[in-house]
């Protein structure tokens, strides 16, 4: 007989030591979402944003492209940039040192008297970018080459869906004082509508029917079948960090939760509904989709911060994984193979 799979030991969702590890042998190797490609839509577009611990800004250069650069002036270490905004060049307010949008140092003042000195020496950093599905990927590692093949069988599920071409609403933001893997396993994880969304998910995608797709690569899908009048959905890991679902209807809806991890107990999470094109400026629509997703969430939050407090109960050891939660076996695989045991 198997032996019944079972939740991660508690010492998986706090100290340093644990994140870590997990900031060198999970996230540095690893390809994370950053943005969706409408988000910067127009020549000159930039947003500033930390990538666990790591200053970086993504722009679209004059040639149209997306890119990512350090967001730490070359010269003292001010950040550059900060929150979001479009323009030609990214200057530091220290010193007024001044980047193109290819990451090139076009200004320093009064350094032309400085002997030896080149701004042709002193451009910017990138990092690697992708882009898939309307994501805006980066990897921390520098030498990073993105394997799209990997990820062909989910590309090969949202074929008929045009998920690449869903647009953005404004996103909604939530402090959340929990460890980021209990985060993800309550999104991929659809057992629990039978308590926290007994009223809400429940009655239309009911926990008994959803379950794990049996497909090979490094991301998870959940199925959630619909009782009678409802549309189905799937979630999606694309790990560690990219969690997304689908709801399959005459519109299909997405939603993108983008964790900014800080540290073992906290992140920052925002919540950003994807629409079609043709209805994301819908006002109506929009509001419906956000009030949807938000009230969802709201049932959630308290979970999760239970979950983070019991894991702290002496007492409690890692508890029997159902049937329903086979997304979560892989997650933990996943993450043992990463941290070796």
């Amino acid at each position: 007989m198997r032996a019944v799979d079972r939740a991660l030991p508690a010492h998986h969702y706090f100290g340093e030591e644990v994140f870590a590890r997990e900031r060198e042998r999970v996230f540095a190797p690893s390809w994370h979402a950053i943005g969706r490609v409408d988000h910067l839509a127009t020549t000159g577009a930039w947003r500033a944003l930390d990538l666990f611990g790591e200053p970086i800004v993504l722009v679209r250069d004059d040639a149209g492209d997306l890119r990512a650069f350090s967001n730490i002036c070359r010269h003292r270490a001010f950040p550059i940039v900060a929150g979001e905004g479009v323009s030609k060049r990214l200057t530091c307010p220290y010193h007024r040192w001044s980047y193109d949008l290819s990451g090139k140092l076009r200004a320093a003042p009064c350094m032309d008297a400085v002997s030896g000195f080149s701004r042709d020496d002193h451009a910017l950093p990138e990092l690697p970018l992708a882009t898939w599905q309307g994501f805006v990927l980066v990897n921390l590692d520098r030498e990073a080459t993105f394997d799209a093949a990997a990820l062909s069988p989910v590309d090969d599920l949202l074929a008929d869906w045009n998920f690449a071409d869903l647009r953005s609403l404004p996103p909604l933001e939530y402090d959340s004082p929990w460890n980021w893997k209990v985060m993800v396993e309550n999104f991929m994880e659809s057992y629990h509508h039978l308590g926290a969304h007994a009223e809400t998910l429940q009655p239309r995608n009911p926990a008994q029917g959803t379950h794990a797709l049996d497909l090979d690569g490094p991301f998870s899908v959940l199925e959630n079948p619909a009782a009678d009048g409802a549309d189905p959905f799937w979630v999606f890991q694309v790990f560690p960090t990219l969690l997304f679902f689908l709801q399959r209807g005459a519109m299909p809806v997405g939603v993108w939760y983008e964790m900014a991890i800080d540290g073992p107990g906290h992140f920052r999470l925002r919540i950003h509904p994807l629409l079609p094109p043709e209805h994301a400026g819908t006002e109506g629509i929009a509001a419906l989709v956000n009030e949807t997703v938000a009230a969802v969430h709201a049932e959630d939050i308290p979970m999760c911060e239970g979950i983070q407090r019991g894991l702290r109960a002496q007492l409690w050891e890692p508890g029997p994984l159902a049937n329903q939660e086979q997304t979560l076996v892989r997650f933990h695989r996943y993450l043992r193979e990463r941290l070796g045991g």
